[in-house]
């Protein structure tokens, strides 16, 4: 089975304009940070970045704006810390997933068991991913976030390298590159919000075509 370990630390990590003013060292302190990050996840999920403000965090945190301030500068820093976590969760949660099940007995089933997790997590926190990514041109390059993609990707290779046999002499590097990005952009609105119309089941169904022609695969499913 290919190595599937994650190599950590390489990336930078945020940028010094981005990050809270000070970390909680207290339970009490962790307290309040969180129940502020909680309060910017749904005003930012219900209203976009635009519509996002520190006092309206403030009254929905239940903390005073000098609380929130000593922490959070802006609400751009805020946004930073709600897609670190957010990000981390996603990549925790592919890994869980990814070391949880049974290997495939084929390529093609791996890919639908690799297309089914990228779309269990969407269903869990897709809008709240959305209106995170929809900000990113508010914080500027992050390269944290980057890496994370990286990471994840890095399992798409690992699922390429154990049925290298089914795909001939494909370049797997490109591969990688072309799938973790092209359902990366399907699941994750990264070029055209998804319609109304368009649900889970006929999302999934379309990014398996697509991953199948791709490959080689497209008689199969």
């Amino acid at each position: 089975m290919a190595d599937t370990r994650i190599q950590k630390g390489r990336a930078p990590g945020v940028p010094t304009r981005l990050k809270p003013r000070k970390s909680p060292a207290q339970a009490r302190s962790r307290a309040l940070v969180d129940a502020v990050v909680e309060a910017g996840a749904r005003i930012l999920e219900a209203k976009g970045w635009e519509d996002l403000t520190m006092h309206e965090v403030a009254v929905v945190a239940g903390v005073s704006p000098g609380s929130l301030y000593q922490y959070f500068p802006d609400k751009a820093a805020l946004v930073t810390e709600l897609i670190e976590r957010i990000s981390a969760r996603e990549l925790e949660f592919h890994l869980a997933r990814f070391g949880e099940e049974p290997q495939a007995s084929t390529l093609d089933q791996a890919l639908e068991r690799l297309i089914d997790a990228v779309i269990d997590f969407q269903a869990i926190e897709g809008r709240l991913m959305r209106r995170c990514l929809e900000a990113l041109p508010h914080l500027g390059r992050y390269a944290r976030l980057s890496e994370r993609a990286g990471q994840a990707a890095t399992l798409v290779r690992a699922l390429l390298e154990q049925y290298s046999a089914e795909l001939g002499g494909i370049d797997l590097d490109l591969a990688t590159h072309v799938l973790a990005n092209s359902i990366h952009s399907l699941t994750h609105d990264g070029v055209l919000h998804r319609p109304p119309s368009l649900d889970d089941a006929t999302l999934k169904r379309a990014a398996l075509r697509l991953a199948r022609g791709y490959l080689g695969l497209s008689g199969q499913g």
